[in-house]
């Protein structure tokens, strides 16, 4: 998502993705950011791919 934010208008970004990410942030901070870490670490190209088509809405149904 972070990403995705140099490429929109900010107004934009913020309207979409803005509380997804606020979402996100709380998350890790619960979890603690060594545990993120090292969740990041096994993320695999295949999480990536979905996780590229779920943002760009190509699973919508």
């Amino acid at each position: 998502m972070i990403s995705l934010r140099s490429s929109w208008p900010e107004k934009l970004w913020r309207k979409r993705w803005d509380e997804h990410l606020q979402r996100l942030d709380d998350l890790r901070t619960k979890v603690n950011e060594s545990t993120w870490d090292a969740a990041l670490a096994r993320v695999t190209d295949r999480d990536r791919m979905i996780t590229d088509h779920l943002l760009k809405g190509d699973l919508a149904s």
